[in-house]
């Protein structure tokens, strides 16, 4: 709605205040949206928790699999270890069911790891899935596909 038919329609709904609209009109139109109602606020993103963060993924490794899921996870902790933060990993198993955890003391710290090169370019091998992770868990492997979807995929602090 155009500067001037804001202006009419408030004259005329409040007589006598042309001198105050007139100065201040250029506030009311910033704020008046397409059909002249105010703008909603854009929704605040929720800050990221601080302090230590644990990232757990799970996956589902084929037997044929396992030299080389555990190998590349041996050379994704040895990577870790280069970065600011990084506090410990570990890899346990249960049958073909593995957990992987990296914790780290901030989450930023741990971002930066995820979108560092060595991250970016290491990959899991063919014959692993991964569990969707739970709220709190952490954040999904990158091209790893997944075996449920009983949760959403998104990312997940806690």
């Amino acid at each position: 709605m155009q500067a001037a038919a804001i202006q009419q329609r408030a004259a005329a709904r409040l007589p006598g205040c042309a001198p105050r609209l007139q100065q201040r009109m250029p506030a009311v139109v910033a704020q008046a949206g397409a059909n002249g109602t105010a703008k909603k606020p854009a929704p605040k993103a929720p800050a990221a928790p601080t302090g230590p963060f644990t990232n757990t993924n799970r996956f589902k490794v084929k037997p044929e699999a396992v030299a080389l899921f555990e190998e590349a996870w041996r050379e994704r902790e040895a990577a870790m270890r280069a970065f600011p933060g990084f506090q410990g990993f570990t890899l346990s198993r249960d049958g073909d069911n593995f957990v992987a955890a990296s914790s780290w003391a901030t989450i930023p710290e741990w971002e930066a790891w995820s979108l560092s090169e060595p991250c970016r370019r290491s990959h899991l091998p063919l014959g692993v899935w991964q569990y969707v992770p739970a709220k709190g868990e952490g954040f999904p492997e990158d091209f790893v596909f997944f075996l449920d979807y009983d949760e959403p995929v998104n990312a997940k602090y806690p």
